[in-house]
């Protein structure tokens, strides 16, 4: 995978050139949330840096730990409107992609009824999670190509990626919503909740700096 081939770099490379967008919105950081393709709940969206960077556990823990700070911004906004979320990544190491299935670091920020059936399915495939002590223990723990899950804020867990599938936190996720045939973003894009989801938070971070 080089940066010419990355959809995410190409993407975000134009966004100063067009007039159209899919982020709602850009930190200081660098960092963009948008809705991901395959949106299966209105308010799924994607945290992701507009560096390419494989993995979270690929950047320094003091940058890491700003990047968690708005993560949880992130996290608490999509939250307001639209009920918990759990945060997740499929972290890709030393070119090895487990389950991920993207080599452009992505945050996944998916509303659920239920974060601890979320938490249960993991333990199913990967037995009880290493508990950290925030996503900056990250590049300190990860080896290998991992998974992290954030439940709710302030727990968080991190797998080896042996022996889970491929987009393991959507087929987890589209179950749980009832809709497990619908895991897959390739075949089911959702476009009217992702349409949905950059409307309304767009709005609501509008009337946020309004206030």
């Amino acid at each position: 995978m080089t940066l010419m081939d990355c959809q995410f770099c190409t993407e975000f490379s134009a966004r100063g050139s067009t007039s159209t967008t899919r982020i709602i919105t850009e930190t200081a950081g660098s960092w963009v949330l948008l809705p991901t393709i395959g949106a299966f709940a209105p308010g799924y969206c994607l945290f992701m840096p507009l560096q390419h960077l494989d993995a979270a556990a690929d950047i320094t823990p003091a940058d890491l730990g700003r990047v968690a700070g708005e993560t949880e911004e992130m996290r608490t906004l999509i939250q307001a409107r639209y009920g918990t979320v759990i945060l997740a990544e499929h972290g890709p190491r030393d070119c090895e992609t487990g389950a991920s299935c993207c080599s452009h670091c992505h945050l996944h920020l998916i509303p659920v009824p239920d974060p601890d059936r979320v938490t249960a399915a993991y333990e199913t495939i990967g037995g009880p999670g290493l508990r950290l002590e925030s996503m900056a223990d990250l590049p300190a723990t990860a080896s290998s190509s991992y998974l992290y899950l954030s439940p709710r804020p302030g727990e968080h867990y991190y797998w080896p990626s042996a022996g889970f599938a491929r987009q393991f936190v959507r087929r987890v996720c589209a179950t749980e919503l009832g809709i497990a045939d619908f895991f897959d973003w390739r075949d089911h894009p959702f476009a009217a909740h992702h349409e949905r989801t950059f409307a309304e938070l767009s709005a609501d971070l509008h009337l946020a700096d309004a206030a």
